[in-house]
């Protein structure tokens, strides 16, 4: 029969609360998923192997402060939340790599060894989980992609760490990566779907990509891009901001393309500006010349409904899918937008809950994040917010 559980542990001594971690995954779980802390994913691999040695398929992704499941969300200590999956009528399999070239072929490479992991060679799995470190990550869900196809979803995000300083990491239970992409195949014996959402509105300010170098965007309509920008925010009411780390600043204000579609339903992929330098902005995100990019704007009121509209609006589409019993749910929450609330973000778990009443999540605080829209198209983008649920019609 599937079942799903969860497990949240935390403290300052991780010797102390990880201890416990060893009667969760005794079970021997057929997929396994953590978010936490990143000294704590380091210890647990590194320094208590034992507490995970029954674990075959498991990924462990360091998550921004700390992470949450239905019962309890912590941050700002050391912590762990997990995920596991037991079903003995479905299949998975989990592989990783930790090269930093040649990405997109790595990726295809990548997603079928995890197939064959799953015994499952030829065919496509129902869904597929990626988490990676930042960067590049529009490459690696493109190998995903050429190698099973554009409409399997593609869920997961890319690691965090408490302070942007490239500490993030992530595990595959034998070893931990700083580099490189991990991926799960999923061909679970329930239903599952998701959703993804920016959660901001657009606005009336826009203009056309023109130059841009990788994830350096240097002109918007053939001026500096930060100036542009920086008009763009005076037009709606916000300060101008001055050259140099504006992670933080802009989190309210990020640049959105508006994906094309046969429906009335908004589909904004957002890119966050990190840095401004010598007129240009950095992002953690991919734009391409002759795209078309709005100003975005959000609040601080808008996060905080954001995770409880997403799952609404998830539920009421499972059920039309005929998803009658919710088993568990995953939620991608981006770090920067957690970070930006992050005093309210019990309120934001309760109003999850509330959704979900009586039923296991996990949450983890991602530095971008990957989704599948309503029209099956899979992307990546950042301050975005994700959720994938598994049920049946029973």
């Amino acid at each position: 029969m599937f079942a799903i559980d969860t497990f949240h542990t935390h403290g300052s001594d991780i010797d102390q609360f990880i201890q416990p971690v060893n009667q969760f995954t005794n079970n021997s779980p057929d997929l396994l998923l953590g978010f936490a802390t990143t000294d704590t994913i380091k210890h647990l691999c590194n320094n208590q192997p034992s507490l995970i040695e029954n674990t075959q398929n498991g990924l462990f992704i360091s998550s921004c402060l700390g992470s949450s499941t239905e019962q309890t969300l912590s941050l700002n200590e050391h912590s762990i939340s997990l995920f596991s999956i037991k079903d003995p009528n479905g299949h998975y399999g989990v592989a990783s790599c930790n090269a930093t070239d040649n990405l997109r072929e790595n990726a295809a490479q990548t997603v079928l060894e995890a197939i064959a992991n799953a015994g499952q060679t030829g065919l496509a799995p129902k869904m597929v989980w990626c988490f990676q470190v930042p960067g590049n990550e529009e490459l690696v869900l493109q190998g995903i992609q050429d190698a099973i196809g554009q409409r399997i979803p593609v869920f997961g995000g890319s690691c965090a760490d408490n302070d942007i300083s490239a500490k993030w990491c992530f595990s595959d239970t034998k070893n931990v990566y700083q580099q490189g992409f991990i991926i799960a195949v999923l061909y679970p014996s329930v239903e599952t779907f998701g959703f993804y959402s920016s959660g901001y509105d657009k606005t009336d300010q826009l203009g056309t990509v023109t130059n841009v170098d990788g994830r350096i965007l240097n002109t918007i309509d053939n001026q500096p891009a930060f100036d542009v920008y920086n008009q763009w925010r005076k037009n709606i009411g916000f300060e101008q901001l001055k050259a140099g780390n504006i992670l933080a600043q802009s989190t309210m204000t990020p640049l959105a393309r508006a994906l094309s579609s046969d429906d009335d339903i908004p589909r904004l992929l957002l890119s966050h500006p990190a840095v401004a330098e010598n007129g240009t902005l950095e992002l953690f995100s991919n734009l391409s010349v002759g795209d078309t990019v709005y100003l975005a704007s959000g609040s601080p009121e808008q996060l905080i409904k954001r995770g409880d509209m997403v799952v609404s609006s998830l539920t009421k589409l499972a059920d039309l899918h005929a998803i009658k019993n919710i088993k568990g749910a995953i939620i991608i929450f981006c770090g920067g937008c957690m970070l930006s609330i992050q005093s309210a973000m019990q309120e934001v778990k309760h109003s999850i809950a509330a959704q979900l009443p009586n039923t296991p999540f996990i949450m983890g605080f991602t530095f971008g994040e990957l989704g599948t829209f309503s029209d099956s198209t899979s992307k990546h983008g950042n301050l975005m917010i994700s959720c994938e649920i598994f049920g049946d019609s029973v």
